[in-house]
Formats: structure tokens, C-alpha cells, sequence
């Protein structure tokens, strides 16, 4: 977003003029470059960051390691932007990081900017020193290089922050107890049943993590009613 190319197989695109935007990737025109409300493209005050770092391995980085790379991801993008750690939040709202999706997707929100343009976000990120120093600072947190590790697709997008929120599932487990008793040679059979509702939050978790953890809990739940 933000660029355009004329030219067949380009390495690098070109930068929008101030004051318009291209909301597509891939523009081969500059015509696709439209005006923007208000000179900066930033009307909202925020805009989304998002990077493709290959090769990451993220998933099996231990939590620490995963808190470290979230941190540094953050300061990066903050100082590329010119702005404070504090106004980079996470897709949550949490300040000083950012979500990192299965895959290795990076994306964060910058928060209120002022005195800064769209076209400037662009220039910083876009450049090839950026992409360097995302490389240079996942070494530095993993203390070697991962095998393919490399910045793939990169946009910068004005945008209003919206926080996601937590989606949370409910199910209900029922199962039965049944207690016997004799009184007066008599025998008297009572069955009673329990409810038990269990929330779960999959936020967050790709639709094969959320099949699994669904069909573990299944299993849980068959397992306390037997």
C-alpha cells in the first residue's frame, strides 16, 4: 500500500506523492495514487504495520523468547517511525509489542502520530535498512540466524485502531451421578444430574489450532461423563 510500479518484475516500487495513497498492493499506475483527506494521509492518527518475516519459527520459540522477539519487534517499528515504544501496540491494544501470527506475521498499530506523514511511514519502513535491522535484531534475541530467515511482504496502511476481542466459546458438560440406599428392605435408586459450562478462548489461534483444541476438549468432556 502506498506504492505503485510501471515496471515488469521490479524489485522495489515507488512511493506515492504527498498528500495521496494507493490502498492496493500491487498499483501499476500512479494514477492509482488517489488524494487523501487531509495532506498527512493519517486522518485517523494511526496506521497498521504489517511484515512478512519468513523462517521465524516462531511457534517453537520458548515463551520468553517469543515475549523478547514481540518487545524488539515493537522498538523496531518505533524507531523507524520516529515515535515512542508506547505508542506501538499489539492487534489487542497492548502497548510495546506486537501480535505475531502463525507463520511469522507481524502486525502492530501506530498510535497517535503527529507531525508525520503517510509518505514518511513509507520511506522508513519500506527501505531496505528496515528489512536489515528486523534480521539483525531476531539474531540478536535467538543468538543465531534461523535457516530462511528473511522479510518477505511489507504494507503500511492508514488505518483506526479498532482492539480485537477475546472470542470466547462455551460448552456445557452434563453427566450423571446415581447413589443407592435401602431402607426397610427397600431399595431406592436416585440419579442426579451436574451441568458443568467450561469457556475457552481461541483469540489468536489458527483454525487447525482451534479444531484441536476443540476436539481435546471433546474428548475431556466425554471422559468426566463416562
Amino acid at each position: 500500500a502506498g506504492t505503485w510500479t510501471d515496471e515488469f518484475e521490479a524489485t522495489a516500487c515507488k512511493i506515492c506523492p504527498a498528500g495521496e495513497w494507493s490502498h492496493s498492493s500491487g498499483a501499476r499506475l500512479q494514477g492509482n495514487c488517489v488524494s487523501c483527506s487531509g495532506s498527512s494521509c493519517l486522518a485517523e492518527g494511526s496506521a497498521q504495520v504489517t511484515i512478512e518475516l519468513r523462517g521465524l519459527q516462531y511457534q517453537q520459540r520458548n515463551s520468553i523468547e517469543q515475549a523478547d522477539l514481540r518487545a524488539t519487534f515493537a522498538r523496531d517499528i518505533a524507531a523507524a517511525a520516529g515515535v515512542d515504544a508506547s505508542l506501538v501496540v499489539d492487534l489487542m491494544g497492548q502497548n510495546s509489542t506486537v501480535t505475531v501470527g502463525l507463520g511469522g506475521s507481524i502486525s502492530a498499530f501506530l498510535l497517535d502520530l503527529q507531525g508525520v506523514s503517510a509518505r514518511d511511514l513509507a520511506t522508513n519502513f519500506y527501505k531496505e535498512s528496515f528489512r536489515e535491522t528486523l534480521v539483525n535484531s531476531t539474531i540478536a534475541v535467538l543468538g543465531s540466524r534461523p535457516e530462511h530467515l528473511g522479510v518477505g511482504a511489507m504494507t503500511v496502511e492508514p488505518k483506526k485502531f479498532v482492539p480485537l476481542q477475546p472470542t470466547t466459546t462455551s460448552m456445557t458438560s452434563t453427566s450423571t451421578a446415581t447413589f443407592t440406599s435401602t431402607s426397610s428392605g427397600s431399595v431406592v435408586t436416585t440419579t442426579t444430574a451436574m451441568h458443568q459450562d467450561i469457556a475457552f478462548t481461541t483469540t489468536g489461534l489458527s483454525s487447525d489450532a482451534k479444531m484441536i483444541r476443540m476436539a481435546g476438549l471433546t474428548l475431556w468432556l466425554s471422559a468426566i461423563a463416562s
